[in-house]
């Protein structure tokens, strides 16, 4: 098993899936008129060790570097379980499920950290994908895809295109 290539972590997790993640949340927070309280909940992350005190809230930072997105896996399911514990009733399996994805994904990636693996680890890696996987729609609900942001905006040119035309026409 030597033989077999290591993945990049720094671009394929940390800048790629995590990244991604972080994004995912994001809108999910936005989505569920959450985002105040989980900048709140992040500035409050204590420095600890190695982990150095927040200065910006989460929407604050405009791009993440390899160390900064390693050092957030460390504590990004906490503050995502913190801030959605409290919900409505109705909105508690929605939001189980955005703690589970979360969970899920870190959890490979902490798996995909190990210097080296056998079978064991690998079919963790393999559960803890299949499990992410299992969650990630709760993500897209309420999002639109690329087709529909296309449209959208095609949408919007047209209109701003017309209203241009009809101020032309009326003035």
């Amino acid at each position: 098993m030597s033989d077999l290539p290591k993945p990049d972590l720094l671009h394929t997790m940390q800048i790629g899936m995590l990244d991604h993640l972080q994004k995912w949340i994001f809108h999910f927070m936005i989505m569920h008129e959450r985002l105040e309280k989980y900048n709140a909940i992040w500035l409050s992350v204590p420095a600890y060790l190695d982990l150095t005190p927040k200065i910006k809230s989460y929407e604050e930072v405009s791009q993440w570097n390899g160390k900064e997105m390693k050092e957030m896996s460390r504590y990004l399911l906490g503050v995502v379980t913190q801030f959605l514990r409290v919900g409505r009733p109705a909105q508690h399996p929605i939001l189980n499920h955005a703690i589970e994805c979360t969970w899920a994904l870190l959890e490979f990636y902490m798996y995909a950290r190990y210097k080296s693996h056998d079978d064991t680890t690998l079919s963790y890696m393999e559960d803890a994908w299949c499990h992410f996987h299992t969650f990630t729609d709760v993500f897209s609900l309420g999002r639109a895809g690329k087709k529909a942001k296309a449209n959208a905006n095609a949408l919007g040119t047209e209109l701003m295109k017309k209203r241009k035309v009809d101020e032309e026409t009326n003035a």
